[in-house]
């Protein structure tokens, strides 16, 4: 059989001496992967033995003693901090190691290769164990603070969650960035023949013509969205490319009609599911055209050159029909040279500058 021996891991910082009594356990986790030594050619294989494994690791000094499952994998919790030392014990056989620098909250992770009479580690790396959390103030706020993977647990039963993660108190709002419960959200932006048409009269279309309606939507939540869809509320058929976002993520769906004659308006409206909690989102927006017939003079019949209102305070010279004139005055578009309908005291220029 194999006999002893023992191999050093220098690690940041210096030694401090052995473990404390025994008993005494701290927060560093250890883990790794025992190589070399054939528990079976199953285990060499990385596959479940038959048998349960009869290797264990102890932490010297403590009460801490685990067992190297099939294929060759431990992890401790709870070591000490400073010099540590794993006794690996298989049988009548054992073998030493000893762990250096080991800091509190630190997550170790080695590769053992046991072969003959000695003991050696193939692999080292090491990390801090923090994460960080949005953490429950005495008033009801939350502060983003970093803690050690130990106390995790402990924290989420009190009601501290992650960025991005559903908040405990109101799991129908998640965490932004600073920690701030926010709602997710879905956005719908709908334009007409590539004009955002909120308000009347919206483009002028002959009637008879194609009506081309866009649906931008956006995940503006910092979760994931599913089975998004967008409907309307006059039957247009919409098709969107796909049912997903990412958050932050945008797509656009897309609906196509008829002109009509008239004044004409619709109401697109966009429905998704939150990830994690099943809440529906939805956001709707309505846009409008004016279905222009065609004059009764023909072709080459009167036409009326108009500043067309297109919201936010914009106008933009367009010719209509003059059949089509009332219905944009009573929107509020007029002629230039005549008074700004919203700017009392301007007149449009004869670009519909004012």
């Amino acid at each position: 059989m194999m006999g002893s021996s023992a191999c050093s891991a220098t690690g940041g910082g210096s030694p401090t001496g052995p473990s404390g009594p025994s008993g005494s356990t701290g927060s560093a986790v250890i883990s790794g992967t025992v190589v070399g030594r054939q528990l079976t050619a199953a285990a060499k294989l990385g596959m479940a033995l038959d048998s349960a494994s009869t290797m264990t690791v102890s932490v010297e000094g403590t009460n801490i003693t685990v067992t190297v499952d099939a294929t060759g994998h431990f992890e401790i919790s709870g070591a000490p901090a400073g010099e540590v030392q794993l006794l690996f014990k298989d049988g009548a056989s054992s073998w030493a190691v000893i762990i250096t620098g080991v800091g509190a909250e630190e997550v170790i992770q080695i590769q053992i290769n046991l072969s003959g009479g000695a003991a050696t580690i193939v692999s080292q790396t090491r990390s801090n164990a923090k994460t960080r959390l949005c953490h429950r103030t005495e008033s009801g706020s939350y502060q983003l603070i970093d803690i050690s993977i130990s106390a995790e647990a402990t924290h989420r039963a009190h009601g501290d969650a992650a960025v991005g993660e559903p908040v405990p108190a109101d799991p129908t709002k998640v965490f932004d960035a600073n920690c701030r419960p926010v709602v997710p959200s879905i956005r719908l932006v709908k334009s007409t023949n590539g004009e955002d048409a909120n308000e009347a009269p919206g483009p002028s279309i002959k009637v008879g013509n194609t009506v081309t309606w866009t649906y931008l939507v956006t995940n503006n939540g910092l979760v994931q969205l599913s089975n998004v869809a967008v409907s309307d509320d006059q039957g247009v058929l919409v098709g969107c490319p796909g049912n997903a976002l990412a958050p932050g993520a945008s797509m656009t769906c897309t609906g196509t009609g008829v002109a009509v004659a008239g004044q004409y308006s619709n109401i697109g409206t966009a429905t998704a599911t939150v990830d994690g909690t099943g809440e529906e989102v939805t956001h709707s927006d309505s846009s409008h055209y004016f279905g222009e017939e065609a004059d009764p003079d023909g072709p080459t019949g009167p036409k009326v050159s108009l500043c067309h209102k297109k919201g936010k305070g914009r106008y933009q010279l367009i010719s209509v029909g003059a059949s089509a004139e009332p219905a944009h005055r009573a929107h509020g578009d007029a002629k230039p040279g005549e008074p700004v309908p919203s700017e009392p005291g301007k007149t449009f220029g004869a670009d519909c500058t004012f």
